[in-house]
């Protein structure tokens, strides 16, 4: 089932570069192609969200996104994606 995927980019691997990240076979398989695009879920949060979740020892909610449309590092996406067998991995190539 799609959802709508909102964010900020934080790291793109373009389809050319695949081979030189470590990547999960099965994220390999299904981005072939297309664009990898790591996203912090919900967009870059307030300094002082940013300042609280360091004193918590929290982390970011990151997640992964095959997409065929090439984005860059700092971008905000608002994209309609499915979820795939891998956690925290969605597919935007099949719409």
């Amino acid at each position: 089932m799609p959802e709508t995927i909102t964010g900020t980019v934080i790291h793109v691997v373009p389809p050319d570069d695949r081979d030189d990240h470590d990547l999960d076979p099965a994220l390999a398989e299904r981005a072939a192609g297309n664009y990898i695009v790591v996203c912090r879920r919900g967009g870059s949060p307030s300094f002082l969200r940013r300042v609280w979740s360091l004193l918590r020892g929290g982390s970011i909610d990151a997640i992964t996104v095959v997409t065929a449309e090439e984005y860059a590092e700092g971008d905000r996406i608002a994209i309609e994606a499915s979820p795939v067998g891998v956690a925290g991995v969605y597919d935007a190539t099949e719409r």
